[in-house]
């Protein structure tokens, strides 16, 4: 099934209103009693079937209330989570930033991914403006899959972890390149250079994505275009770690709530045939081949176009953005 979120009509509602979008996104019903994605999952096991089953009555045609579905009206799908965190699951990734720097990528980064903790609160809508904020600050996007869990018991072991998978997601991880570069010369973490991702507008369960999900990796091209031109098409399947190292990883010393976001990083491909999946990986492509990177950072009038399909339909919706200061 398919799950999208619309604002609510109460101020003090900051969850926005769940609704169950069809399988070919011109559909929804709001779900009712009014409920937000958040509260749902904190009680997963009582709304899923709930969900589903007005998930195939709209697909059938036999829902009531049916209301045509567009996807510039949602918010993220997840307004505010109780956790976001983020890897780097993709090796092509690393090898050409070591690459890039003359150095080779440590045995270390085989065996334990790398991850942060992100901005869990105001996630953005697909259609936000991209702020830059200061050009100098090297904007960059980051086209990654992510994956929304149930509660995860501490300590919880990779090969258990799918039982807790609720909900895949698509999102633009944005990212401020050069402050990126002062914040790791404190060998402590990332901070302002991590604003608020971007959300497309559909989170959808395993079972929608089918043959592509085959427990452990979603086997999709991801598609960017960058002021209409293609700019890559990284297939997921190349993940290194899969989805339950990842979680088990940001789990491993804590339990995890209900509608936290765990991150694969950007979507890369060893070959550079499929492209990029953010800027920066780009560059450092250019530095390995010519010695220096040509590729700009972002600047006002960008337009970016992230999506992915299935079948010709859009898995998660478009995130579409357009970058100002």
């Amino acid at each position: 099934m398919k799950l999208a979120t619309l604002p609510s009509t109460d101020p003090k509602n900051r969850q926005g209103r769940l609704i169950v979008v069809s399988s070919n996104n011109q559909l929804a019903i709001e779900v009712q009693p009014k409920v937000s994605l958040i509260s749902a999952l904190e009680s997963w096991d009582h709304w899923e079937p709930r969900l589903q089953q007005m998930s195939e009555e709209l697909n059938r045609g036999k829902a009531q209330g049916v209301f045509n579905f567009n996807p510039k009206d949602c918010l993220s799908p997840l307004p505010h989570c109780h956790g976001f965190y983020d890897g780097s699951a993709f090796l092509s990734h690393v090898v050409r930033a070591r690459k890039a720097r003359g150095d080779q990528m440590p045995e270390s980064a085989k065996k334990t991914p790398l991850m942060y903790q992100g901005v869990s609160d105001f996630m953005l809508p697909a259609h936000a403006p991209l702020e830059l904020m200061d050009p100098a600050f090297g904007g960059d996007f980051e086209a990654e899959f992510g994956v929304i869990v149930k509660d995860v018991p501490k300590g919880t072991p990779a090969e258990k972890m799918p039982q807790y998978f609720a909900l895949f997601c698509l999102f633009n991880d944005i990212t401020y390149r050069e402050i990126v570069k002062q914040e790791i010369e404190t060998k402590f973490g990332f901070l302002q250079s991590k604003p608020n991702s971007a959300f497309a507008p559909l989170v959808v369960t395993p079972d929608e994505l089918g043959s592509f999900w085959d427990g452990k990796r979603i086997h999709l091209e991801v598609q960017v275009h960058l002021n209409g031109r293609e700019f890559g098409h990284p297939n997921g399947k190349e993940m290194h770690f899969t989805m339950g190292e990842l979680v088990a990883h940001a789990n491993r010393t804590r339990p995890l709530s209900a509608g936290t976001i765990v991150g694969t990083g950007t979507v890369s491909n060893e070959s550079t045939q499929s492209g990029f999946a953010c800027l920066t990986e780009k560059r450092f492509q250019e530095i390995i081949d010519t010695g220096k990177p040509v590729t700009p950072w972002l600047q006002p009038g960008d337009r970016l176009q992230i999506n992915c399909l299935q079948n010709g339909i859009s898995v998660f919706g478009e995130i579409d953005q357009t970058a100002r200061i």
